[in-house]
Parts: C-alpha cells; structure tokens; sequence
C-alpha cells in the first residue's frame, strides 16, 4: 500500500507539472510558476482578461469577474504554497527515512490541498460561465484551446 501511495504522489506531481495553466492576474514570476505546476484545471481568468475586447464584455461583467479573483487569490496564493511545501516535507521525509505512516498523512495533506485547488478553480468556472453567459463561455473556452494550441506549438 505505501508503494503505490508514493507512486501516486510522484505521478501526480509530474501530472501536475507538466499541466499547462496560465498564471493568474497580476501575479510574479515565481507565483505563475508555481501555479502552474499545482493546478490541473484551465486557468480561464487570463484568457478572458486576454480575449476583453473580442468578448466585448460589459462594465457589469468585468467587475463581477475582477471581484471574484481579487476575493479568490488570497485563497489560491495559499493553497499553492501549501502544496509546494507539502512536496518539500515529502521529499524530504522520504530522504530522512521518514515511516510510511508520516509520508502517507503528508500525502493525505498534499491531496486535500489539490483538492481544494480544483474546488476552487471549479467554482470559478461556473461563476464565470453565470457571469458572462453560455455563448460567451463558449467563445472563452475556444480561446482558451486555441491559446493553449498556440503556445504549445510555440514550445511553451
């Protein structure tokens, strides 16, 4: 059993870095890096912020959206620390000999925190598609795919 946690973790984390995202509104370097490397769920807010003009979105729908990021992002910013740090205490446990039994509550913690990571991208997901209605999140997310196409191509 605390092979194939351990196997889960590291799939995980190579899943999860290797996940293309996009960072977040006004955030640092070192923020959209991690970021990307803990979120597995569409990053939708800069495409929109990305695509305004073509989304030709009201004043209404552009504070409804900058007031659920600015509400969110304290939110996020932690969650994203916590699982960077959880990755750390795991390796590090592993490194020490550390019992299978303290690298599965450490695993536990990672998992619930990604959890809380895709809850919360969810959550986002569906106010945005309330907010600007379902022909514009349509149109969001054909941006979204066609970004995604461009910068993977681009070798992004």
């Amino acid at each position: 059993m605390k092979k194939y946690l351990l196997v889960l973790v590291a799939i995980l984390g190579l899943g999860a870095a290797s996940a293309w995202a996009e960072p977040a509104m006004k955030m640092n370097p070192r923020m959209m890096a991690m970021l990307k490397h803990v979120n597995p769920m569409p990053n939708l807010m800069m495409t929109v912020k990305r695509h305004e003009q073509e989304l030709d979105l009201s004043d209404a729908q552009k504070a409804a959206l900058e007031k659920w990021h600015r509400e969110g992002r304290p939110r996020m910013k932690k969650l994203i620390e916590t699982v960077i740090d959880l990755e750390k205490q795991i390796e590090r446990a592993a490194l020490n000999g550390a019992s299978g039994a303290v690298i599965q509550e450490l695993a536990t913690r990672l998992f619930k925190a990604r959890g809380a990571i895709i809850k919360q991208k969810l959550a986002c997901r569906n106010n945005m598609a309330r907010v600007l209605g379902m022909d514009k999140m349509k149109k969001v997310i054909e941006f979204y795919k066609a970004d995604k196409a461009a910068r993977t191509k681009a070798g992004a």
